[in-house]
């Protein structure tokens, strides 16, 4: 949500190959991994002239590989780039030109970080307030090839939005968009085209593009006028499922369809949840694993794994134009059939397919192509596809210049300064990074700029639960797949050794962990690598499956023990919070 109101794009790519200096929050490549994004990050994290800098409370993967671990208190990473934000305004340490020329609202950022002084965050964060100062002056000496890495965190309070909205501001500062290890937007081939001045690179079509979303009230509100209107209809709100089916507002809720998603392992409430399941008079499961839906439903439609089902194509545009399909291994193991298949079946049969213009996965193709057999082929045959050009970045004078070269025509979009700064602008209201949002300001006051509301995850407590993932497994999926269980049957709950002496707990010890609501058993790992008030578990156990024994009710499943308020503006599911622990 962030990016696409303030960068007017949804989808920002990383630099990461080129950049001089991250700041990571415990976005653990290494562990949930995006294989492109995670090789790229290795190889910035084994030079010798980058930094990594990572701000989480464990000692992850991706800590384990930095050049500098702040063990940061677990929800404060806002107070921390806030402080950063001060330093550079009051050392006059930022992009000014950059701030002038590509942004709006930066006065409205200086008066909302007035006193967020490094000793101030101190306190907070419990990072030393000299190692601010000496942070924010390494960063602006790397800038503008620096990343404020706004990928998934290790903690996130109800302050996400603001917390993601600083990181942003932060980037914004240091001049970082469209250049060398940066910030960029996906150059694809429309855009492409645009440069070279004809229709050289294919472009996508969308064969559904007749379908449009009912104008009818949602059962969240997301997207309409009131504390959602900001939420995107594409992910809306999952946490007001539970109250809309009980409480039978906006309407009654008969049935739901579930669609490749753990809703008991990964959404807060989880025994409400199986209240609310309980009432409807229909399920519907369709998933590639048996999961905790699968036990509620009533019908169960069992969908192909990736290895065994053909796709869609998928735009992967980078520096230039490129192109992603996924297509079967094997032929599906047993009656399983593909998403594509089973949405466009039951459309036929409930009559309703009207608007369909593709019979199978591999029409839907050719459309996509606009009948370009020979790219469908390419892409059937490698399953990848780029052209030989050479890659652009709008603010990075070597790369425009060597595009021009090739292509002279596209020298009407550079300016004066030899960069293409009219291309560089954005998809917002202005044109530019909108760092001051009004509309937000008028619905939420406050947060139409910065603010540091809302960062306790302790509620009281004074152990804070975070989870993350691991590589083993995929989310809340895969727990009892044989291979992988063998690897990883259970996730033990990570705690420092003093804090275990405090409290009376041995490594393996068998414990409880609650709070107001709810309570989980899981078994004790002890390691120096976690702060002393912070707890860590692996997301994805404490499954409820009886048909699968060697996973029911194996581990601990966070989500019991989660609370189901959410941040203002963005709705976010906060997924730490605060608890106490004794031995079972």
């Amino acid at each position: 949500m962030v990016c696409e109101q303030m960068y007017g794009i949804a989808k920002l790519k990383r630099d990461f190959a080129n950049a001089k200096y991250i700041v990571n929050f415990g976005h653990n490549l290494f562990e949930g991994i995006v294989i492109a994004d995670a090789k790229k990050l290795a190889k910035f994290a084994a030079k010798k002239d980058t930094k990594l800098l990572v701000l989480e409370p464990r000692f992850s993967v991706v800590a384990s590989k930095a050049d500098e671990w702040l063990p940061v208190r677990p929800g404060t990473d806002l107070a921390f780039v806030l402080a950063i934000i001060n330093t550079w305004i009051q050392n006059g340490t930022y992009d000014k030109e950059f701030i002038e020329k590509f942004t709006i609202g930066f006065d409205e950022i200086v008066k909302s970080v007035e006193g967020k002084t490094p000793e101030w965050q101190e306190a907070i964060t419990g990072i030393k307030a000299s190692d601010v100062r000496r942070i924010a002056d390494e960063i602006y000496k790397a800038a503008p090839r620096v990343i404020f890495d706004f990928g998934h965190k290790t903690t996130t309070t109800k302050a996400e939005y603001m917390r993601t909205k600083a990181i942003m501001v932060a980037n914004a500062m240091m001049g970082n968009w469209e250049v060398k290890g940066g910030l960029f937007g996906g150059k694809n081939a429309k855009t492409f085209n645009k440069l070279v001045g004809e229709d050289k690179f294919p472009v996508l079509k969308n064969p559904d593009e007749k379908f449009k979303v009912p104008k009818v009230t949602r059962l969240d509100f997301a997207g309409e006028t009131g504390r959602h209107k900001f939420v995107s209809r594409k992910h809306g709100v999952l946490m007001d499922i539970n109250d809309a089916i009980l409480n039978e507002k906006p309407y009654a809720i008969k049935g739901w369809f579930n669609i490749r998603f753990n809703h008991l392992i990964n959404v807060a409430e989880t025994m409400k949840s199986i209240e609310a399941m309980k009432k409807l008079d229909f399920i519907v499961v369709s998933d590639v694993y048996l999961n905790d839906m699968a036990t509620f439903a009533d019908v169960i439609l069992p969908e192909s794994s990736y290895l065994e089902r053909d796709e869609g194509i998928e735009d992967k545009s980078g520096l230039k134009p490129a192109y992603m399909i996924r297509n079967k291994v094997i032929d599906p193991v047993g009656d399983t059939k593909d998403g594509a298949f089973i949405f466009r079946e039951l459309a036929r049969r409930m009559k309703i397919d009207e608007l369909y213009t593709w019979n199978d996965i591999r029409e839907f193709r050719m459309q996509q192509t606009g009948g370009d057999v020979n790219l469908l082929a390419a892409l059937e045959k490698d399953g990848f596809i780029t052209w030989d050009e050479p890659g652009i970045l709008f603010r990075e004078k070597g790369m425009i210049d060597k595009f021009v070269a090739k292509y002279p025509v596209a020298s009407k979009f550079v300016g004066e300064n030899g960069l293409m700064d009219d291309m560089a602008k954005l998809k917002t209201k202005s044109g530019k990074i909108e760092l001051f949002l009004p509309d937000v300001e008028a619905q939420f006051a406050g947060y139409g700029a910065l603010n540091d509301k809302d960062m306790d995850t302790f509620d009281g407590h004074d152990l804070c639960l975070t989870c993350g993932k691991t590589p083993i497994h995929t989310n809340g999926h895969t727990q009892a797949v044989p291979s992988l269980h063998d690897l990883m049957s259970d996730s033990p709950i990570w705690i420092n050794p003093k804090t275990a002496k405090r409290k009376n707990l041995r490594d393996g010890d068998m414990v409880v962990v609650k709070n107001k609501f709810g309570e989980q058993k899981g078994k004790l790992m002890v390691t120096e690598g976690i702060r002393e008030d912070t707890l860590f578990i692996y997301h994805g156990f404490g499954h409820i499956t009886p048909a699968l024994k060697s996973i029911d009710h194996v581990g601990l499943n966070t989500s019991v023990l989660l609370n189901p308020a959410e941040g203002p503006v963005a709705a976010t599911m906060v997924t730490n919070v605060g608890v106490s622990i004794s031995k079972a």
